[in-house]
Parts: structure tokens; C-alpha cells; sequence
């Protein structure tokens, strides 16, 4: 790692970039290759990088640190284009009000004694027509301009879902990160009728640590990443699977039993211990790596927040009774064992 970091610093340094935080995230995820899409781009822009790019690139890779500026950049274009929205309207009104005149104009003229003139007809025939072509042109032009204006306010929602699901991601392991898993528990237990049937896993990779000082954090990146991807696709679309720290992962279930959620966590357990981490390459084996995991039911908590603390619970009493094995909150004796976490960063407000 000391000299990843001295090779992120000193391509910093060459390329003339200043040493903020987001920055060296930026280089960070471009030298470990953790995602290639970032590591293209950041390669595309050259050697001398304005801060200017170096932020474009952020907000579309690491939404964490500039969640502020995209809302507030948004909010500006929408703002412009509702304005513009209005002006098209007025103008309209205008034209529209023009040509009510005119036709008031000529009801009256027609209606007069010379109005029965043929030649005076034609001219008010000729008025009418000229009128009426000159409305319906600008009509046409201003529905144009309104179709312009509302493609463009729905590509500024759209990118406002884009980084809204950017934000809500781990850019790691592609899973639901902590925010995002926070607000779905508290959708979930805002509904007491859905938080009964709902169920909780936690899972934690067993001795991560030394994975990572035996190998690297890239190799512990990697493993992260292939553990993400066994939990997808063991629990599949109907369960919302998040990362919520460094090795740990969650499991949200709703309309289950804790027979089913117990089952799907044996089977979590079961993959990841039978996946061999091994570098085609090297041939070096870099497990056993195994998971410890805790289930508890929304039944059995008073809300979101007990819910996460006693599902601890269950895990850290896998952690204590050896390791690779699923402990239901049900099974630990009233009084066995404590919550260390306060799991709720993420409030409903």
C-alpha cells in the first residue's frame, strides 16, 4: 500500500493535480483498477488535468463528494429552462390576444354599411388569412420551443436519478451502499404491518484483516468484490443486498419467515465457503475465506434501529462461537451478548 500511495502522489505531482481528498480518490481507483470506466477516463484527459475535469469526473464516479454542487447545478438549469417555459407562454399570449383583436377589429368593419363593399371584403378576407397564417406559425414555433425546453428538463431528471442511484451505490462492490440501505429499512419499518414479515442478515467476512496484511488491499478489494458478487446472485432480485462497512454486508427480506431467511443465509454461508480464491495466474490460494452471519425477524424488534442492534447480536455470536456459521437472534438466551454499533446513520427525517 506505501507504494501505491507513492505512486498516486507522484502522478498527482507530474501531472500538476492538487492534493485533495476527492482527488486522490480519483487516482486511487484508477491505479488498483477498481473501476476501469474511471481509469479510461482519467487516461483520456492527458497529462496537465484542470480541477475543473477532475470534478466533472467525480460526479459521475464518486457522487459522495459532490452531492452539494450536482443538486445545486440542477437546480439552476431547471430554474433557467422554467423560465425560458414562461417566457414562450407569454409570448403566446401576446400573439393570441393580437389575433383576437384583429378579429374584433374586422367583426366590427364587416358589420358596418361599406362593409358589404367586395373590394373592402377582399382586404378584410386578405387581413383574416394573413392573421391566421402569422398565428398558427408562431404557435408552431412556440410548440417547438416547449418541446425543446421539457426534453431538456426531463435529461436534467434524468441525470438527477442517474446520481441519485451513483450516490446510493458502493462504488466497490456495486451493491446498495450504507445510505441507501438505511433508507430502505426505514421504508420497510415504517409499515408495521411490512416489518412483521420482513427479516434481517448481516454478514461479515471472517478475519478480513488478515486477508488484507497477508496480501494487500488490492487483493482484499478483489475478494470484496467476488463476495458482493456470490451475494447477489445466491439472493437474487427480491432481496435488497447492501454493503454497510468495510466486510460487512446486509440482507433486507420482506414477506419471508425466519425458516426462509435462516435458509437463504445458510446458503450465503455455504457459496462463499465453497468459492476457491485462488490467482489463476500465481496459483496462489488466498483463502479460506468463510463468513459469519446473523438473522434476526422484524417481529422481533420494536423498530428499525432494535431490528439492526439485535441482528448484531446474532452476528457477533456466530463471530464468538467459532466463526462460518448462521446464528438466528431467536436462539441467543434473553441477556447474552451486546449491540457494539449504533446502526442507524441514516435517519428518516
Amino acid at each position: 500500500m506505501t507504494d501505491i500511495a507513492k505512486k498516486i502522489v507522484m502522478m498527482m505531482g507530474e501531472q500538476g493535480v492538487a492534493g485533495l481528498p476527492r482527488n486522490y480518490e480519483l487516482f486511487y481507483e484508477s491505479v488498483t483498477g477498481t473501476n476501469q470506466e474511471l481509469s479510461k477516463e482519467l487516461a483520456r484527459l492527458g497529462n496537465r488535468i484542470s480541477q475543473e475535469d477532475l470534478d466533472k469526473l467525480g460526479r459521475r464516479y464518486l457522487a459522495h463528494h459532490h452531492g452539494h454542487g450536482v443538486f445545486e447545478e440542477a437546480q439552476t438549469r431547471i430554474a433557467r429552462q422554467i423560465k425560458e417555459v414562461l417566457a414562450l407562454l407569454r409570448e403566446e399570449q401576446t400573439s393570441l390576444q393580437n389575433y383576437g383583436k384583429v378579429l374584433g377589429d374586422t367583426t366590427v368593419r364587416m358589420g358596418e354599411p361599406q362593409g358589404r363593399d367586395t373590394v373592402l371584403l377582399t382586404q378584410i378576407v386578405n387581413l383574416l388569412s394573413e392573421a391566421t397564417h402569422s398565428t398558427l406559425d408562431h404557435g408552431k414555433k412556440v410548440a417547438v420551443s416547449m418541446n425543446e425546453k421539457s426534453a431538456e428538463i426531463k435529461k436534467i431528471n434524468n441525470e438527477l436519478e442517474r446520481y441519485k442511484k451513483l450516490a446510493n451505490t458502493d462504488p466497490l462492490t456495486k451493491l446498495a451502499n450504507r445510505r441507501a440501505f438505511d433508507s430502505h429499512i426505514a421504508e420497510v419499518h415504517g409499515d408495521k404491518k411490512g416489518a412483521m414479515y420482513s427479516s434481517l442478515i448481516f454478514a461479515d467476512i471472517d478475519h478480513f484483516k488478515r486477508i488484507n496484511d497477508a496480501y494487500g488491499h488490492i487483493i482484499g478489494d478483489k475478494i470484496l468484490s467476488y463476495v458482493a458478487g456470490i451475494l447477489s446472485k445466491t439472493c437474487g432480485e427480491e432481496a435488497f443486498v447492501a454493503r454497510i462497512g468495510g466486510e460487512e454486508f446486509a440482507i433486507a427480506h420482506t414477506d419471508t419467515t425466519e425458516k426462509m431467511a435462516c435458509q437463504v443465509a445458510e446458503e450465503l454461508r455455504a457459496a462463499v465457503e465453497d468459492k476457491k480464491f485462488v490467482n489463476n495466474k500465481s496459483g496462489v490460494d488466498y483463502g479460506p475465506v468463510t463468513l459469519s452471519l446473523g438473522v434476526c425477524m422484524g417481529s422481533e424488534a420494536d423498530d428499525a434501529t432494535d431490528l439492526f442492534r439485535k441482528t448484531d447480536q446474532a452476528l457477533y455470536a456466530s463471530k464468538n462461537s467459532g466463526r462460518n456459521r448462521v446464528t438466528r437472534f431467536s436462539e441467543i438466551p434473553p441477556g447474552n451478548g451486546k449491540a457494539f454499533k449504533d446502526w442507524l446513520l441514516y435517519r428518516r427525517q
